[in-house]
């Protein structure tokens, strides 16, 4: 995916709060990547990784858990539940939600927090192929002699990126400037949003989709076109680069937009 797109979306997104770990009200935290696979929270004293070898195709079918501040080695493993969109592939979310850090009402010290699964998929075709992938918030709870991985409460398209043929011919290549392919790209972020008391945090969604050379759109045959030196630019989508408020509907278990999202699946699916 072009740096150009990453660094035109995270400019128009809402900077982080502090990321104090376990604050009492959102707070949405880097991970630190480790040079065995795992991703482990600032402090350093959780460590989260997916089982199995994703390197070999291998997909993962538990969420494992370590604490490297405790001396234990042993690692917990927790069931990962199935994804309506059977994704070929499974990778960890680099980022946490915290929910919760302080004592609950109970007397008992424990901590809630959303984790991130992105889930893949990938096409191959003449000249070509794409990536599109779906990220899933899951919810992990810690109490003193407990610790669980619940069900998903977000399912969201996150990024994409999609290379289509358009030479056909040394003609084709004259023609389109020797941009013989089109480009389709899409990039979402999350961010803390407006506090309003739920019982998981407001989140905050945000899109950014292009198109390259900017004349092309996935829709219609490209191939053919003849391109001026202008065209050789990123052609920003306003419909599918958007943003949308995220709230978690305790009825439904699930978060909602504030009002729908458009169809992007030619940005979206490979």
């Amino acid at each position: 995916m072009p740096d150009m797109l990453l660094t035109m979306l995270l400019a128009g997104a809402q900077p982080a709060a502090d990321t104090a770990p376990f604050a009492a009200h959102s707070r949405i935290l880097d991970l630190t990547a480790r040079e065995d696979g795992q991703y482990c929270l600032p402090d350093g004293q959780i460590c989260f990784e997916l089982s199995g070898d994703v390197d070999a195709g291998e997909r993962p079918a538990h969420l494992l858990l370590s604490f490297p501040g405790s001396g234990d080695t042993e690692k917990a493993a927790l069931p990962l539940p199935d994804f309506a969109d059977e994704p070929q592939g499974l990778r960890l979310w680099p980022h946490v939600v915290s929910v919760h850090g302080v004592d609950k009402a109970d007397g008992g010290a424990g901590l809630e927090m959303l984790v991130g699964v992105i889930g893949e998929q990938r096409s191959m075709y003449s000249g070509g192929g794409g990536l599109g992938s779906r990220l899933h918030l899951l919810r992990f709870g810690m109490a003193p002699h407990a610790i669980g991985l619940g069900g998903e409460v977000l399912d969201v398209v996150w990024d994409s990126s999609l290379m289509i043929r358009a030479c056909f011919s040394e003609q084709d290549a004259k023609d389109r400037l020797d941009a013989c392919h089109d480009e389709y790209d899409f990039k979402a972020v999350l961010n803390p949003g407006p506090d309003d008391g739920g019982e998981l945090p407001t989140l905050t969604y945000r899109s950014f989709a292009t198109a390259y050379p900017q004349t092309s759109r996935r829709s219609e045959d490209n191939s053919g076109q003849k391109l001026k030196i202008a065209d050789l630019a990123h052609w920003q989508d306003t419909d599918c680069s958007y943003e949308r408020v995220l709230r978690y509907n305790g009825a439904t278990g699930r978060y909602e937009m504030d009002r729908p999202a458009p169809d992007c699946s030619v940005y979206t699916t490979p």
